[in-house]
């Protein structure tokens, strides 16, 4: 069974998450500077989120926008990355996330995600989602 059962869960979730990281970390600050965007396309359930220095949009609202990078996994895999219970290069080996764009800005960008990492528990307790 999916961890997110309701899709408009994740969508609030990840509204949250991404707000804050996007307002209150390096990750808005550099995503900015760079000029970069990534888009995650998630599975069970299935939720797009496109995220850039101005904050996130999803599904609909990504229509049109032209992301640097492009992931997609499951909203399962997804959970377990920001929990740090994900091993990346594992999972882009085994295909579990796929990844699409310059190889460059996919590792710039992903220490710019450690913020999130740190923040993520915590919003996984607010909206009841489970963490272990």
């Amino acid at each position: 069974m999916p961890v997110f059962t309701d899709r408009n869960v994740a969508i609030e979730l990840f509204g949250d998450l991404w707000s804050k990281m996007v307002d209150e970390t390096e990750f808005g600050k550099k995503v900015r500077e760079e000029n970069l965007s990534v888009q995650f396309i998630c599975s069970d359930p299935d939720v797009t989120m496109y995220v850039d220095g101005d904050g996130p949009l999803f599904d609909d609202e990504t229509q049109g926008k032209n992301p640097t990078v492009v992931m997609k996994m499951s909203s399962d895999t997804a959970h377990l990355y920001w929990l740090k219970k994900l091993n990346v290069p594992k999972a882009l080996a085994l295909r579990q996330i796929k990844a699409k764009g310059p190889v460059g800005k996919i590792l710039q960008l992903m220490p710019l995600l450690r913020p999130g990492q740190a923040l993520y528990p915590e919003y996984c307790r607010k909206y009841g989602i489970p963490t272990e």
